[in-house]
């Protein structure tokens, strides 16, 4: 039987430098779904989650990888497509002591910078966008000793050259199977802001809009959904078998497909998981596709977070990033959550294009404003894949060009700047006496003990 190992890697930090992304213990549901792929075509999988299961040595890994027929490793996990981090030469160099011949690569990076991946990495293939089909048709190709020549979206070495195949079309997300959730622990995962026993489950891929700082290059472009019944015995599974008792629904856009909503959240009051098992979830989502009846529905659900990017406190700001929603419609649906009895986590950008300091401190007063239950601030970050990218640096794919690692969109004088009204935004939303009592008063000091590691890791470990 041909053996396959699947790595996640460790990311590098707590926060990340400049994105001030925060690199959680989530699982690393496409490369779950590749192993159940695998599975079904007859092979042994091994995965290797080195960002989360602290009981993997390197030497078990490097083991595990002289003994499989293919190694996949990725750069940056399912819940980083959109937003991955470019402080992976570590993750890089690690790949060099695995063996090469055997090696495939998926993530951002290489789906962007396929040669330069290659180059960095010495690995035989790169799956470019969507990885788990591919991952399928490479195993297939070297079970039977065929050519990768003649499978799309990949790129892969031949002896000294590089060839990259024609893009793959986009399949039907009821193509992929569910996710192999016995391979993991889910005492290992955890989200600081919904609970351990942590999950992720998707409904659908990608997002039909078309904001201008947004990475969607992972999804294809595309906007894709499932049909309900089998996410409904997913989850099903993953609760009862597995003991989920946490789970992030991570489509970029949850609320949009209300038939799947309600299909949901239907689901999960019948079968009573909350009461039975303390069961919540969370999702993300924009806030104008929230309203009062399908909010009360989740909230009786177990849903008790709702993520929301509202990104700029200006009226001109927002409407260039063409995130086409109006300011008010987001203070509406953020009240509405509100009102709801759901928790709301809001995210903030700082130096959009063309952006005055001005304009930063309108977003600031929106966020006091609004006064969601988390908030989180970032600066502007121009992600390979989005159309701000692009127009720096022209449309990717970046065939042969090497890897680029500093990501920033700014100027030293513009960053600095950026970086300095970040740590006024966390300061002044977190340390106002208004916010700590409204959490003390509910009598929850766990909450405000875990907002203040977090507020003290985006202030320092992400400087």
């Amino acid at each position: 039987m041909a053996k396959a190992l699947l790595i996640a890697p460790a990311q590098e930090g707590l926060v990340g430098k400049r994105s001030r992304k925060f690199h959680r213990r989530f699982p690393p549901l496409s490369l779950l779904i590749t192993a159940t792929l695998l599975r079904n075509e007859g092979w042994e999988v091994t995965l290797n989650d080195l960002n989360a299961d602290y009981s993997i040595t390197l030497e078990q890994v490097h083991q595990n990888a002289k003994a499989a027929d293919m190694v996949v490793m990725t750069t940056n996990p399912y819940a980083d497509w959109q937003c991955p981090s470019f402080a992976v030469q570590s993750i890089l160099d690690f790949a060099k002591n695995l063996p090469t011949e055997h090696l495939v690569i998926t993530g951002n990076h290489g789906t962007h910078f396929p040669g330069g991946t290659l180059a960095s990495t010495q690995a035989k293939v790169v799956v470019r966008e969507e990885p788990e089909l591919g991952i399928l048709e490479i195993a297939k190709a070297w079970n039977s000793q065929k050519s990768l020549s003649a499978i799309d979206g990949i790129s892969f070495r031949e002896g000294d050259d590089v060839q990259h195949n024609p893009q793959r079309s986009q399949r039907h997300m009821n193509e992929l199977p569910p996710p192999a959730y016995d391979l993991v622990s889910l005492k290992n995962y955890h989200y600081e802001l919904l609970g351990g026993h942590f999950a992720l489950l998707e409904t659908s891929r990608g997002c039909p809009y078309s904001c201008n700082f947004c990475n969607l290059s992972m999804f294809q472009d595309g906007y894709r959904k499932r049909s309900p019944e089998p996410f409904l015995q997913e989850l099903d599974t993953l609760i009862e078998v597995h003991g989920c008792r946490s789970l992030y629904i991570f489509d970029l856009e949850f609320t949009i497909n209300r038939k799947m909503v309600k299909a949901v959240c239907e689901h999960l009051i019948k079968k009573d998981y909350a009461r039975r098992y303390g069961f919540r979830w969370t999702c993300q989502t924009r806030a104008d596709s929230v309203k009062g009846n399908m909010l009360e529905l989740m909230k009786q659900s177990g849903c008790s977070l709702i993520h929301f990017g509202v990104e700029a406190g200006h009226p001109d700001v927002i409407e260039s990033t063409n995130k086409r929603i109006k300011k008010e419609r987001i203070r509406e649906g953020i009240r509405a959550t509100q009102q709801a009895g759901i928790q709301t986590a809001a995210f903030f950008i700082f130096g959009h294009p063309g952006e005055t300091s001005m304009q930063y401190q309108d977003t600031l007063e929106f966020a006091l404003d609004l006064n969601p239950t988390f908030a989180s601030f970032h600066p502007y970050l121009a992600f390979p894949g989005s159309p701000t990218y692009a127009k720096l640096y022209g449309p990717g794919p970046y065939w042969n060009d090497p890897i680029r690692l500093d990501v920033t969109y700014f100027t030293p004088e513009q960053e600095q700047q950026v970086s300095e009204f970040v740590k006024k935004a966390y300061l002044k939303f977190y340390l106002r006496p208004q916010y700590v009592w409204q959490l003390l008063s509910k009598g929850d000091w766990g909450l405000y003990a875990r907002q203040l590691n977090l507020f003290r890791s985006f202030l320092w470990q992400g400087a």
